[in-house]
């Protein structure tokens, strides 16, 4: 057991990206879940001999928009709460270095904080200039 604690408190990092893994796989799966049941909906309609509503089957072929961006189609919602996630995260791992909490001190936790930030500033970035974009 002792291996383990030694390896967790070494790599502890490595929670954040297995995390965003694990929430994209799952982001996937569902939507491949609401692709199937418009298609489940779409052979119902078939087997019924009816036409089915021209907003179905546009919507088999419109980008999948669910979560906090289902009223904004132009991703606003999510970058925003993206840059304030990785934005508070760099700040609180800039302050646990400087304080020297959690046996985190100055290079460990400003190298980690450094990375959050660069994220938090490319998240800003791409908002900034996807809002300048137009979409059809």
């Amino acid at each position: 057991m002792d291996g383990f604690y030694a390896l967790f408190s070494s790599y502890w990092w490595l929670l954040f990206p297995l995390g965003f893994f694990v929430a994209a796989g799952f982001s996937s799966y569902m939507r491949y879940k609401r692709t199937q049941a418009k298609i489940e909906l779409l052979k119902t309609y078939a087997a019924a001999g009816k036409e089915p509503p021209a907003e179905l089957i546009a919507g088999l072929d419109a980008p999948d928009v669910s979560g906090d961006d289902a009223d904004a189609s132009d991703g606003r919602g999510t970058t925003t709460f993206l840059v304030i996630l990785f934005g508070g995260l760099a700040s609180i791992f800039g302050a646990v270095g400087y304080l020297g909490l959690f046996g985190l001190e100055g290079p460990e936790a400003y190298f980690v904080s450094a990375i959050l930030a660069v994220l938090a500033l490319a998240f800003l970035f791409s908002g900034i200039a996807g809002g300048r974009r137009r979409r059809d």
